[in-house]
Parts: C-alpha cells; structure tokens; sequence
C-alpha cells in the first residue's frame, strides 16, 4: 500500500531505510505540545502566540528527530513557498561572494530557503528561471543591479517583493545601502594624500545607481583638492574584464 502523507510530514522517509518518518505529531508529543502549536512555530507564525520557550522546545524536538516538513503540503496550506531569489551581476569577486553568504545565514535563521541565481552583468534582462517567478518565489533579492532588469522576475501588476542591495530608493520596496559616497571620497583622498592628482577612473559598465554615486563622489573630491578624473573607461565586472577594456583587443 503506499504510504500516506499530510501537511506536517511524510510517513516513511522515500523507501531510503524502511524507517519511518517522523510526523508533526511526533514533534508534538515530543515537546508536550499541541500539533497546532508545531504548525505555528515551524510555520514562523508563533510570535505573540507561543513562548519564545515553548517555541524552542518545539525547534529542538523537530531537530532531535530530524523532521522536515512536508513543503509541497505546506506551500499549498499556506499559500507561501517561504523560498526567495539572490539576483547577483557576478561570482567572481569576494563582494557578492559575502553578500550571499550573508543572505544565505538569515534565510536558514528565519526557515527561508534561497535560489542563487547570476545574472548576466546586471546590464540585460534576468530571464524568469521558473515557468512563474510568482508561483515559485515569495521575493527577490537583488544585489548592484539594473531595477529594470529585474522586470521579468517580478512580474506584472504588484509582482514579487523586490530587496536591493546598493540601488535609489523608490526603485524597489526596500532598500539596504552603505555609504558608498564616502567610501569613494575616502579613496579620492587617499590618492590625493600619496600626491596623485590625475586619475584614470575603470567604472563597471552597469547602469546602476551605485555606480554613479561612486563615480560622482570621485569626481567632486579630486577636483575639491586640485585633482582631476582625465578619464572614466566603461567595463565588465570583474579585474579581467576591466584589464582587457583599458589595454583594448
């Protein structure tokens, strides 16, 4: 007969070793709870509802016994795939290597799961990967990118959630930024203080508003000290690309 399965977990573990699987309703025995209270607390709905204690002991049950939710059931049950998007432009530098590794550490934290998904340059459009971006994703993560580039994985209409990394305010629903300004004024100075005074300038061929703040910050400190951008080459991400814009082919 095969085996059955509900919203909070399979009853064997796929035929791997026969054993099997444990069930909300183990987890719940487990912690002396009410499976309604499993649901809520794996489901990351038990704040104002649920001790932060009983919340725990739920958590450590379901680690103990090395229960995994049924996520199909549940997507369905709640409307939510609790999974989101990392649009990244490159993998070929530490920056965006730590932004997804970031990103990764709060998504585990918060039960999430997270697609990494390189997006050519960030200059053209990042194709949907899923048949529907909105039907696969609760939102998108995006880092130094274009907004308009990100149109075919939001979608029509609200669309998805959108996060940016390094972009204008307004152009998405939420935005986290450094002070890239005065990281580039920072640089501008230094140069300056080791006597430089005429600077070449190798930006990233991406039309994004991090760039442009960092080239605008450049600028305005070089020339506040007697300084000067001679020139500002456009190129790919990454040292390789930009070596091979300023030598030419």
């Amino acid at each position: 007969m095969p085996e059955k399965s509900g919203p909070e977990g399979t009853a064997r573990d796929g035929g791997r070793s026969g054993r099997p699987r444990p069930t909300g309703h183990d987890v719940a025995s487990a912690a002396g709870v009410s499976q309604a209270t499993v649901s809520l607390v794996l489901g990351g709905k038990w704040e104002g509802r649920v001790s932060a204690r009983t919340a725990e002991a739920v958590r450590a049950a379901a680690r103990a016994l090395g229960y995994r939710p049924n996520l199909a059931a549940r997507t369905l049950r709640l409307g939510r795939t609790r999974t989101a998007l990392l649009v990244v432009p490159a993998l070929t530098g530490d920056f965006f290597a730590a932004v997804h590794r970031g990103a990764a550490e709060v998504a585990t934290a918060h039960d999430f799961g997270l697609l990494l998904y390189p997006s050519p340059e960030g200059i053209g459009t990042a194709p949907d990967p899923f048949a529907s971006a909105r039907t696969a994703l609760d939102g998108v993560i995006a880092s130094s990118m274009a907004p308009e580039a990100l149109a075919a994985l939001r979608g029509e209409g609200e669309g998805l959630p959108l996060v940016m990394l390094d972009s204008d305010e307004g152009a998405c629903d939420a935005t986290v930024n450094v002070d890239i300004a005065d990281g580039m004024r920072q640089v501008a100075v230094h140069l300056r203080e080791m006597g430089h005074r005429r600077v070449a300038h190798i930006a990233a061929a991406v039309d994004s508003w991090t760039f442009a703040v960092r080239g605008r910050a450049l600028r305005e400190t070089l020339r506040a000290g007697g300084g000067e951008v001679v020139t500002a080459e456009r190129a790919p991400l990454g040292v390789a690309g930009a070596w091979r814009r300023r030598r030419g082919p």
